[in-house]
C-alpha cells in the first residue's frame, strides 16, 4: 500500500484552489518539494480539477517511482 500525507493538500499555481492527486512518488513525502508553473528536475504533472490547467510538484532530489495512491 502507498499513502501520502501531502497529496491531498495541493494548491494549484494558477487558481490557488486546493485539490488532491491520485499519483505520488513512493518517497515524495520524505524529500522536500515545491509547487510551480514550470517543470523541474523531478516533476509530477498535476491537472487542476477546478481550472483545468496543468502545473507541477517538483523535487530537487529523486523521490522515487510515481505510483497510484491507496485510499
Amino acid at each position: 500500500m502507498h499513502y501520502s500525507q501531502f497529496a491531498d493538500q495541493l494548491r494549484c499555481q494558477h487558481c490557488y484552489k486546493t485539490h488532491a492527486t491520485r499519483r505520488w512518488p513512493v518517497n515524495g513525502d520524505q524529500v522536500p518539494f515545491y509547487f510551480q508553473k514550470e517543470t523541474g528536475r523531478f516533476p509530477l504533472t498535476v491537472q487542476c480539477p477546478h481550472c483545468g490547467k496543468e502545473w507541477y510538484v517538483v523535487w530537487d532530489q529523486n523521490p522515487g517511482v510515481v505510483m497510484e495512491l491507496t485510499i
